[in-house]
């Protein structure tokens, strides 16, 4: 567990969110993290989203942990971001471990399953990588993301998109193409990023 020497801007601004601006977010943040979770193809009877693995539902529990983590001082809320914004990148980071901490566990659940898909494992922990680098990149690395892809219109404007809006629709909107072009660029940034760092 990670804390930060928080400055006093930082403790005020989390002593004057009120309960109803923690509820609205702690409800976005669940709504995002359920997508997500559907989204990306995860079982919850099995794998590291699963009751068993969590002690409990996946949305709940990672929620609550994200809004803790924000507000015991594991993280800087930099002013310019939302409470559900910085919820969402938390998620992100913590989703991330969750699905690393729970291969290198070496689960063998999925094993004993007729329909196990073998790729199941590569699948999960790229997604844990993009999420993780997703995170990173919100938090530090914006900047140096930019630079990386200055020649390329198109995904500098993705990039300045995902810095405003944590969603495919809310990508996709402020871009003003479709999700699938979104998804398309996604993997086309993520390509060229670890390309770039692999030198």
């Amino acid at each position: 567990m990670k804390h930060f020497n928080l400055t006093l801007e930082e403790w005020q601004r989390l002593a004057a969110t009120t309960p109803l601006e923690r509820e609205r977010a702690l409800r976005q943040l669940k709504r995002w993290l359920h997508h997500e979770i559907f989204h990306r193809g995860f079982n919850l009877d099995v794998g590291p989203f699963s009751r068993a693995a969590m002690g409990g539902d996946a949305v709940d529990v990672i929620s609550e942990e994200c809004l803790e983590a924000l507000f015991c001082g594991e993280w800087h809320w930099k002013p310019t971001w939302q409470l559900r914004t910085m919820l969402i990148n938390i998620a992100k980071s913590k989703m991330s471990h969750i699905i690393e901490k729970y291969y290198e566990q070496g689960q063998l659940e999925f094993y004993l399953i007729s329909d196990y898909d073998e790729d199941r494992e590569a699948i999960e922990m790229g997604i844990a990588a993009q999420w993780k680098w997703e995170a990173e990149m919100r938090e530090n690395g914006y900047e140096i993301a930019r630079k990386e892809v200055a020649k390329c219109p198109e995904l500098l404007a993705y990039l300045d998109a995902m810095f405003k809006d944590d969603s495919y629709i809310g990508i996709a909107e402020a871009m003003g193409t479709d999700i699938e072009t979104t998804l398309k660029l996604e993997k086309k940034l993520l390509k060229l990023l670890a390309k770039q760092h692999a030198k």
